[in-house]
């Protein structure tokens, strides 16, 4: 009887072995292949954004020669002089572009040359071409450099036949594509739908020798019938995956067509073993594991207790990583909820504003209210995209801070003068107190200091009833750091307060306390996540003391380098020329350019400069802004308003070109730029360019005309 048992039990203690070991190579198996997909998913998405990268590079060249196309179709194929002109301008040090009359065989370049006749093996070359497209690389007999070329039919206004080509080195491009794959160990080629490799990439491992995708693998030995496949898929301009051998190991080669030439593909090579070494550690763990597992079933009851252990855990993790999906996801839909209402609360009230003031267009008084409620809301509308925007900038790591000479003083003024009025309103008791300030100039950037204590400040205003208190209490102390000096900004305010679970979490993106209180407080959730991570750009350390009902103090501490001699007497000379009385200046008279291609802009700014007195004539794109200037007369023209994005010559390009022109008054016109690019980077990149100042969208005619006074008035 005991042995039947014992034969009972062995038996069991050997299914349930042999059950974990065929469920876990089951398991292992499964695992190891979700690992493999979900790796090759991110390579192939990884592929398809190089790929749409690319695409991106070849489509502007395709737009930018559409715009010379269309500049030619205007122009009789004999007027030489007019058509070598547009070339030249159109010319980049990165690129060539040509131009070829298909019924006369001449060629024009972008170069200082004068044109000449091809011969008729070239010539019918060109002539086989129609409409646009993209030309397979090849070597340019004249410079002996590979080039890949785009290129558009067209015909000229007499009726004569033309194409535009525009030439780049097919390894700047390749420079520009180069993608790379788990710590630089694959790396990708376009290629077309025959196999051939168009452009290579610069990698390491990348094969410089053969011409043929397929040469490279036909070489190792691979399977015929996935060849065979791999080709179909090409020709059918699939997407997908394949393995082959190559430099005697196998890799994987992914696939994906490119929109912008129908027919070539970016094809990434990745050794199968780097694909699989994260999932190979833990197969490797996971077997150990079992091992473990099976030894322990000698001893029913360790088995049990380690079963049961493992299980225990391996819960309590799913469960928590479930709870913290849900939380994220939650603080997601509370933030996009937050964000749809905020947005259409403005929205709705432009929209029945504007409506209001259509009904009542003979009540002057009334139309005036509509209209500052409509500001109002506009401004409401920017302040909450500028919320998204620098907070997508600093996740990115883009957003820089631009250190310079400012004035304290003068930062914590212009601060009073704004936090000022809406304290007013709720009868709030507003006061911002110094103690110790040594150093009126230090190096700071002002305008993300000025965004931290604005969303501070602004903050408490919001969140502090009717006759409540708000302080902020500015104290310099010395600092650790060699010539550096230590400030704390403390403000305080008598307001609702926190709870302590959503003080844990204030600094978060997306976090707004659910409370009926500030339900109807219009808000994006992001104001502290961005303050805190400005606090961390700047090296310093913010915290937050809050009870439910009685009040909240933010404490913020920062370091500010001291400025040198030389910087803190510039500062101070400025300072002594935003105190002189800003006298009246009357720009009537004065002859602006604007360049804008939304009519609606248009528009705007005619009827507030025209209202002013100024003349204002206006063009739609760079290139006939730059036409424009070039055909007016010296001094004619005494300012350029010009929009950043505009077709057939951004504002930057044709600003540079403005600045490139022999005529006396191209270095020293001023031109401004305006547009809705308003960060730091953006002005720099103004600056760059060669433009004098930015205006940001909307625009701010105050300061607009400030800026008009300070070139046009000396």
């Amino acid at each position: 009887m005991k042995s039947k048992k014992n034969y009972f039990w062995g038996v069991f203690l050997v299914g349930i072995v042999a059950a974990i070991l065929i469920g876990g190579i089951i398991y292992l198996a499964q695992v190891r292949q979700s690992l493999w997909n979900l790796s090759v998913t991110d390579i192939l998405e990884v592929t398809a954004q190089g790929g749409h990268a690319l695409d991106t590079y070849i489509e502007k060249d395709a737009e930018a020669l559409h715009g010379l196309a269309k500049g030619l179709s205007v122009e009789d194929s004999d007027n030489y002089d007019i058509i070598q002109k547009k070339m030249e301008l159109f010319g980049t040090m990165e690129s060539s572009v040509a131009c070829i009359n298909l019924d006369s065989g001449i060629i024009y370049t972008d170069l200082r040359e004068e044109r000449r006749a091809l011969e008729p093996e070239q010539l019918a070359q060109f002539q086989n071409l129609s409409g646009h497209g993209v030309l397979e690389p090849f070597l340019d007999m004249q410079t002996g450099v590979w080039t890949l070329n785009s290129y558009e039919c067209f015909s000229f206004a007499d009726g004569a036949r033309g194409v535009i080509q525009k030439s780049k080195s097919r390894a700047e491009i390749a420079q520009q594509f180069s993608l790379s794959f788990f710590n630089d160990t694959g790396f990708s080629y376009v290629v077309n739908q025959e196999g051939d490799i168009l452009i290579r990439s610069q990698h390491r491992n990348s094969n410089r020798t053969f011409q043929n995708l397929f040469d490279i693998i036909d070489l190792q030995g691979n399977n015929n019938q996935a060849v065979q496949s791999f080709r179909t898929a090409l020709k059918q301009q699939n997407f997908g995956v394949a393995r082959f051998k190559y430099q005697k190991e196998e890799y994987v080669f992914c696939y994906v067509p490119m929109n912008s030439a129908p027919g070539w593909y970016v094809l990434s090579i990745i050794p199968n073993r780097v694909i699989m070494e994260q999932a190979e550690t833990i197969i490797h763990n996971s077997q150990l594991f079992y091992i473990l597992i099976i030894f322990s079933i000698c001893i029913l009851g360790a088995f049990v207790f380690l079963y049961r252990n493992s299980t225990r855990r391996i819960v309590l993790a799913e469960e928590q990583a479930r709870k913290a999906a849900e939380s994220a996801n939650l603080a997601k839909s509370r933030f996009l909820s937050n964000m749809s209402h905020d947005i259409r609360t403005p929205m709705n009230a432009i929209v029945g504003m504007a409506r209001l003031a259509d009904d009542h267009l003979e009540d002057t008084e009334k139309v005036k209210g509509y209209l500052k409620n409509i500001e109002q809301s506009g401004q409401l509308l920017v302040s909450l995209i500028n919320d998204i925007l620098d907070l997508s900038k600093i996740e990115s790591g883009q957003m820089l801070l631009h250190n310079d000479a400012a004035s304290l003083e003068d930062l914590l003024n212009n601060l009073e003068k704004l936090i000022r009025p809406a304290s007013a309103q709720k009868k709030q008791h507003f006061e911002i107190r110094l103690h110790q300030i040594e150093h009126k100039v230090l190096c700071f950037d002002a305008l993300r200091l000025n965004q931290l204590l604005i969303n501070l400040l602004s903050n408490a205003v919001k969140f502090t009833p009717e006759c409540g208190r708000i302080t902020m209490d500015v104290t310099e102390e010395a600092s650790k750091r060699e010539n550096f000096t230590h400030l704390t900004f403390r403000v305080e305010d008598t307001g609702i307060g926190m709870s302590p679970d959503f003080a844990a979490h204030i600094f978060e993106s997306f976090t707004r306390e659910q409370d009926s209180r500030i339900n109807k407080i219009e808000g994006s959730g992001l104001g502290m996540a961005i303050a805190k991570m400005i606090v961390d750009l700047m090296e310093g350390t913010i915290f937050v003391e809050s009870t439910s009902g009685e009040g909240t103090v933010f404490t913020v501490n920062l370091d500010f380098a001291l400025p040198s001699r030389e910087q803190e007497k510039k500062m101070s000379e400025e300072v002594e020329s935003s105190s002189e009385e800003d006298e009246i200046v009357d720009l009537a008279g004065k002859h602006i350019l604007l360049a804008e291609d939304n009519q609606l802009n248009q528009l705007i700014v005619k009827e507030l400069l025209q209202d002013r007195g100024m003349l204002i004539d206006i063009v739609g794109d760079g290139q006939s802004c730059v036409d424009y200037f070039a055909q007016s007369a010296p001094g004619e023209i005494d300012l350029i308003l010009m929009d950043v994005h505009m077709p057939v010559m951004n504002g930057y390009e044709a600003t540079r070109t403005i600045r490139r022109m022999d005529r006396e008054d191209a270095a020293t016109i001023p031109i401004f730029a305006m547009t809705a690019d308003a960060f730091t980077e953006d002005r720099e990149e103004a600056k760059r360019a060669g433009m004098n100042a930015h205006l940001s969208k909307p625009v701010n005619i105050q300061h607009m005309l400030h800026e008009m006074k300070r070139y046009l008035n000396g």
